[in-house]
């Protein structure tokens, strides 16, 4: 959701700066809360509002994607301050928010938890793999630009996400894991983290929109 709001709101620094200032300041709160659900607060998904104290209702958690989606955004801000001259910023706030969540990733990425849809739980989600890659990938990129030297180290945990990752490749559809397969989040995925794997004009792609429009029609 963040990433989309940079993107519908063409990375311009001016048209996004309180919302990711305050996205930015939030992040670096609740990563550092204890959480009464005995999890790790990074994989926490839920947040009470007032307070940015974890909610102890009933959910399910935890959800292992919340790292590498803040990361995501927060690299892609901290692109944009550097664009926009604020480098400084960019690696004294924006950098530790990574780094912390990506040590997460970067040791737990096989991880089970649930889906985004909160209603299975696996530790294979072809959705979490995809979001994995990407913000390992940009992570470092930006790690290369600000002169950090994690960039190498988050590139080869890609590189081994994306070995496993292959065989969500039925040789049909694209699934998103072995006790939901057929789920939308694959297209999700696609959209949003393909870079070089899985491209919206991939035959994967294509396949894997044909499988679910019939299997949806079938269904409703």
């Amino acid at each position: 959701s963040v990433k989309a709001w940079m993107d519908i709101n063409e990375n311009d620094y001016e048209a996004v700066r309180d919302v990711l200032e305050g996205y930015a300041k939030w992040t670096g709160i609740v990563q550092h809360k204890s959480d009464p659900n005995d999890i790790d607060v990074r994989i926490e998904p839920k947040f009470t509002i007032d307070d940015q104290e974890p909610y102890t209702g009933g959910w399910c958690r935890p959800q292992t994607d919340g790292p590498a989606l803040r990361a995501m955004a927060m690299a892609k801000w901290g692109q944009i301050l550097i664009d926009s001259g604020h480098e400084s910023d960019a690696k004294t706030t924006i950098w530790p928010l990574i780094k912390f969540d990506l040590e997460w990733v970067t040791e737990n990425w096989d991880s089970t938890g649930c889906d985004l849809w909160e209603e299975v739980r696996s530790d294979d989600f072809f959705f979490n793999r995809m979001a994995f890659i990407y913000c390992l990938n940009a992570a470092a990129d930006f790690a290369d630009q600000i002169g950090e030297s994690l960039g190498a180290s988050y590139r080869s945990v890609a590189d081994d996400v994306r070995a496993v990752i292959t065989k969500h490749w039925n040789g049909n559809y694209l699934y998103e894991s072995e006790n939901r397969p057929d789920d939308g989040a694959t297209i999700h995925a696609i959209t949003t983290f393909s870079l070089d794997l899985y491209t919206p004009d991939s035959e994967e792609a294509a396949a894997t929109i044909r499988y679910l429009v019939k299997a949806f029609c079938n269904e409703y």
